[in-house]
């Protein structure tokens, strides 16, 4: 990954604040990354603070608000408008500290496309008075803004960028669900859509504490899926941002960083068990082309040994025009045709 700077530019005429920054990653992602409210939250603000979103309608008229913590400690909280949201191209909000409610700036960012890949994002804040504006970098905004972008970084790259993104994808679908639809069967025989969702919680907790020393408190995903998963995401990710150089022991799997653990064994799991939740509600995924193949790939030489350890059932026979999708979810023992009602 390209080390790039943030530029922070204060123009001497008029009282605005202009931010620089590239990205190596696609204006599409640069742009769902501050419209997903999951997203957002992970890396907004410097590191030494947590954001709590209270508020999130990131479309032409809604609006938003969020808190950051320290220590479990409200410190600060913000809200606004968002003006104009253009996919992946423009957001125009306005962005109000709640300590100073009469000092509103008026913020336009703007996603371009690089030669050759990679976003530039120029941000445009726009305050009422000079005295504003110099308050507001004095208050040590730079740091803010500077690491928040590194985090931002983090998420397009390593274990915590692809948690980040195969956890969003999860927990859209599970944000789709409603009350009724977390009994509805899955491609798992025996498992319904909740168990889907508990799978991955309670192996993965188990798997951290184990080997890694991690506690966790208990999440309750019988009784609320969708609060026990967000909490659940916000805590492997949390691990992924700040890995600490802890180290996961297993006899299975020997010593290995706790980032790479989570990488390998779990992060991988939410991609294949999207595809489950997603069958399961009635809904589409798609898991890439590319990744599918290649996990084929790599899959294929260890098929004895996954089949013997009862990870998947046998194979589903496919026809020779199957897309790479199909061949994946029928290697590991799905079938590409399920549906709840077959």
């Amino acid at each position: 990954m390209t080390a790039h700077e943030t530029t922070i530019i204060a123009d001497e005429s008029v009282p605005t604040i202009e931010i620089i920054r590239e990205f190596d990653a696609a204006p599409e992602q640069v742009f769902r990354a501050h419209v997903d409210a999951e997203l957002y939250r992970q890396w907004v603000g410097p590191r030494s603070l947590t954001t709590r979103i209270l508020k999130w309608e990131a479309q032409t008229g809604g609006s938003w608000a969020f808190a950051n913590d320290r220590d479990g400690e409200e410190i600060a909280s913000f809200y606004g408008s968002f003006h104009e949201v253009r996919a992946n191209k423009r957001i125009v909000w306005t962005f109000t500290y709640e300590g100073q409610p009469d000092s509103v700036a008026l913020e336009t960012l703007s996603f371009t496309g690089r030669d050759g890949g990679g976003t530039r994002l120029r941000v445009l804040s726009v305050v009422s008075d000079f005295a504003t504006r110099d308050a507001m970098l004095s208050s040590g905004m730079d740091i803010g803004v500077r690491e928040g972008y590194e985090k931002l970084d983090a998420l397009f790259t390593g274990p915590a960028g692809q948690h980040a993104r195969d956890a969003a994808t999860f927990t859209a679908l599970v944000e789709s669900a409603t009350s009724d639809d977390w009994l509805r069967p899955s491609p798992v025989p025996g498992w319904a859509a909740r168990d889907v969702v508990a799978h991955l919680v309670e192996w993965s907790r188990g798997f951290l504490s184990g080997g890694a020393g991690i506690e966790f408190e208990t999440l309750d995903v019988d009784a609320d899926p969708a609060a026990a998963w967000k909490q659940h995401v916000c805590d492997i990710q949390a691990i992924l941002d700040r890995p600490d150089g802890r180290v996961l022991s297993n006899p299975h799997t020997g010593d290995m960083p706790v980032e790479l653990a989570i990488d390998r064994f779990y992060t991988a799991d939410i991609w294949m068990h999207s595809w489950d939740l997603a069958k399961a509600l009635g809904r589409t995924v798609d898991l890439g082309r590319d990744r599918c193949t290649a996990a084929l790939e790599a899959m294929a030489p260890m098929e004895q040994m996954l089949r013997e350890s009862g990870q998947y059932g046998p194979a589903v026979p496919v026809s020779d025009d199957a897309s790479a999708q199909e061949r994946f979810v029928a290697f590991i023992g799905r079938d590409p045709a399920w549906s709840p009602q077959s």
